[in-house]
């Protein structure tokens, strides 16, 4: 038997190479060194080859059939989507339930009186009672009703039925852990060109936080000026083996977007740009690739105390404990005097005289609005 081969990774080279000239199989190749993405190797990485005569011959008919089952696998896994996608773009009309209360939007007057909270019987007609709940039904409304009264000065606070999932976590989280500050959640606020739509705006004594929340997974790889990020899932090992390395898709880059709705209350002449903190807040799982790309907090607030437009470019918080972390050094390091109860008071006021109710038909324009400028910008 003969022994084994040494190699070393060099630049530009690939597994499926090193996999050709040893006349092995690149499987071969990552069940020897263990290696998990064939995508993924460094200059200088030891890999270590078997000779072929080593190595017993696969069976013909057992190769066929597997790559036969993972090509139904992946052909069943696109249909789902492509299913799922369908069933998102045509939502059922969902009447109001008379036993949930309903979440009031940004632009609402007053909040709509709920059915768990004792109303004034104004005629002789008999008062509607709810069907009775099961236990799990009455835990989850007792937790939307104990949301609802957390709400620390105004009903804007509470997430709207347009957030996301992702959304509505950070919003509660902020909700709960700044109670004496102000929220603000899905504000859609017009532009020169159209309209932007901000996921929170936190105003605290010292400095206003645009947050941008991102609900993803798997690996995200880009860099601050870069236009268009990425999000990757390793393909696994059926798919590989009918020609599919991974799953990647396309996402714009959301410091220029946070960047757009900062840019939006400056010209609004709600707040001073100094006094703005944009932030993107990544929930879900994801790991950012390109970590060593973005500045650390302090590095990023001394250049932002030197330059306004880098202020306006904001930071990057992979988890809900590093955006915590980021409020709490944003407001310590911060020179400027504190605002008072009132004059928040007063920013909450100028945002709200701007916004634009968020109802069906703004959202939809919205949306048109999004997409013509992602295909402007495909050309």
């Amino acid at each position: 038997m003969n022994e084994a081969i040494v190699t070393h990774v060099e630049q530009g080279e690939t597994l499926s190479e090193i996999a050709v000239r040893y006349d092995v199989s690149v499987d071969a190749l990552q069940r020897w060194n263990g290696i998990e993405n064939p995508d993924l190797l460094l200059v200088g990485q030891r890999i270590v080859v078997y000779p072929a005569a080593d190595s017993p011959e696969p069976d013909v008919a057992t190769v066929s059939w597997e790559v036969w089952l993972g090509g139904a696998l992946v052909l069943a896994f696109l249909l789902l989507r492509l299913r799922r996608k369908r069933r998102r773009a045509t939502p059922a009309p969902r009447a109001p339930s008379p036993y949930r209360p309903q979440r009031r939007s940004v632009a609402s007057a007053s909040r709509a009186p709920s059915p768990y909270q004792p109303q004034q019987q104004r005629s002789a007609t008999p008062a509607f009672h709810p069907p009775l709940l099961s236990p799990p039904q009455r835990r989850k409304a007792a937790g939307q009703q104990g949301a609802i009264q957390r709400a620390s000065f105004d009903a804007e606070a509470v997430p709207t039925q347009q957030a996301n999932g992702g959304e509505r976590f950070v919003g509660s989280e902020l909700m709960r852990c700044y109670r004496e500050w102000i929220l603000i959640n899905d504000v859609l606020l017009p532009t020169s060109s159209g309209t932007t739509q901000i996921d929170h705006i936190l105003v605290s004594p010292t400095a206003v936080f645009l947050i941008e929340t991102k609900e993803m997974n798997g690996w995200v790889f880009g860099s601050p000026g870069q236009e268009q990020w990425t999000q990757s899932f390793a393909a696994g090992r059926w798919s590989r083996k009918v020609g599919i390395k991974s799953w990647q898709f396309k996402f714009y880059n959301p410091l220029r977007q946070n960047e757009g709705h900062a840019r939006a209350l400056v010209k609004l002449g709600i707040v001073d740009r100094w006094r703005l903190r944009p932030v993107v807040t990544f929930v879900g799982g994801a790991q950012l690739k390109t970590a060593e790309k973005f500045l650390p907090f302090d590095e990023h607030e001394n250049i932002a105390n030197e330059n306004s437009t880098w202020r306006m470019r904001g930071v990057v918080c992979m988890g809900i404990s590093a955006l915590h972390r980021y409020i709490e050094f944003s407001v310590n390091a911060s020179s400027s005097p504190g605002w008072t109860r009132r004059q928040m008071e007063m920013i909450r006021d100028k945002i709200r005289a701007n916004e634009i109710p968020v109802t069906a038909e703004s959202l939809a324009k919205h949306v048109h609005f999004v997409k013509s400028v992602k295909e402007m910008n495909s050309r």
